[in-house]
């Protein structure tokens, strides 16, 4: 959890390396709780994805004119491009956040998180 007690900054050599402490101890706070919900977040959409592909699917089937059918059609594409630009999105996210890039934007040392 975050460390932010007044005996740490205290004991801590400057300023610096106390504003370091406590932006390390918030980005691995920061990334548990990512690491959490990221997955989370694609189970929901796949769940989503599946129970809504399933209804596009039966309306797919139960349409009798071909209105109905290119409806339903243009439906089950968008579903299935929103849940890839999900997954894709979510990935980039887990990416970046786990990246070094922001771990060097901070200072934070690989070994700290």
């Amino acid at each position: 959890m975050l460390d932010l007690n007044v005996f740490s900054l205290l004991a801590a050599e400057s300023a610096e390396s106390a504003v370091e402490s406590i932006v390390s101890s918030a980005y691995r706070t920061f990334i548990g709780i990512m690491n959490i919900v990221l997955p989370a977040v694609i189970g929901i959409l796949l769940a989503l994805a599946i129970i809504l592909g399933i209804k596009v699917g039966i309306a797919f089937a139960k349409a009798e004119d071909e209105e109905g059918k290119k409806k339903a059609k243009t439906q089950l594409i968008n579903v299935l491009l929103g849940f890839l630009i999900a997954i894709v999105l979510t990935a980039v996210i887990m990416m970046i956040v786990n990246g070094d890039a922001v771990k060097n934007l901070f200072k934070i040392s690989s070994t700290e998180v």
